[in-house]
């Protein structure tokens, strides 16, 4: 597509501006660097160090690394909550420069109100946004059904597994529909067998909805089972170690894919690398 501009050019004909390339990537971290001051001491302490890699629209990336490497900072940079020190990193092209209203962010901690039922909880953002009544109902039957909290709609969230919470929760982020989904380590707290089933739960809402999304974890077989490509970050300061394909077809079977052949001989890889910075000191806070 082009826009035309009417006036003259510079023998007085008509001037075309060509419309700038789409984007193919939903976020762009562009050599980006952090450094703060530590608590102890007036020292900075460089968190990451010129971190540079792409996720593209509508991909599954996961993030993993040895704590402290700055993964749960990069999510913070791309939602604008934290500002680069060095580098840039934009969403949709656009450079982040405060709180980008256009994204999902599920936190650790489910985050619920505990005053409001899980249709209340999950209604808030329609509400805030002004969408009328009608569609309200429609988006908060539909998602509460997709997380299978139909039986729990009146429920508070006290009443609630740790499982169910994190299901409104993330039926809360998305039921605005944001573009791009951050996750940090939103399973971290469960049980064995609650996480894979959230894990079963979000691959299904991905297929159907396909939402680009940033997900730190320190499960390297979590990794695997969700997402299309995996980033390693070596220990402080954070770097790019690699970025590595997923090659395993979706859709996929949370509770079974670590049979799979492909499983196993990612994980040897991703382990290695993980191990080494690991064995490097990447505990080290």
């Amino acid at each position: 597509m082009q826009s035309h501009h009417e006036g003259p050019g510079p023998e007085g004909s008509a001037t075309t501006v060509k419309d700038p390339a789409p984007v193919d990537h939903a976020v762009r971290f562009d050599k980006v660097s952090l450094m703060f001051r530590s608590r102890r001491n007036s020292t900075p302490v460089e968190a990451l160090h010129e971190v540079t890699f792409d996720v593209r629209e509508r991909e599954f990336c996961a993030i993993v690394g040895p704590s402290g490497c700055g993964k749960s900072t990069l999510l913070n940079l791309v939602a604008g909550l934290t500002p680069a020190t060095g580098g840039q990193v934009t969403v949709h092209g656009r450079p982040v420069t405060g709180l980008v209203p256009d994204i999902g962010y599920v936190t650790q901690d489910s985050n619920l109100l505990p005053w409001l039922t899980v249709d209340e909880n999950i209604r808030l953002p329609l509400q805030i946004r002004r969408t009328p009544a009608e569609e309200q109902d429609r988006l908060v039957d539909q998602w509460i059904t997709l997380v299978g909290l139909d039986q729990f709609r009146t429920s508070y969230p006290h009443q609630l597994s740790g499982g169910m919470q994190k299901r409104c929760s993330i039926a809360r982020t998305l039921v605005y529909d944001p573009p791009i989904l951050l996750m940090d380590e939103p399973f971290g707290a469960l049980d064995a067998m609650t996480k894979a089933v959230m894990q079963g739960t979000l691959l299904d809402i991905w297929d159907q909805h396909q939402k680009t999304v940033l997900f730190v974890t320190h499960d390297l077989s979590e990794a695997l089972t969700l997402a299309d490509r995996v980033i390693v970050m070596s220990r402080r300061p954070g770097r790019v170690k690699a970025a590595e394909p997923v090659g395993i077809p979706r859709p996929r079977d949370a509770f079974h894919i670590s049979e799979l052949r492909e499983f196993a001989e990612q994980h040897r890889v991703l382990w290695d690398m993980f191990a080494a910075e690991i064995s490097m000191g990447g505990l080290s806070k």
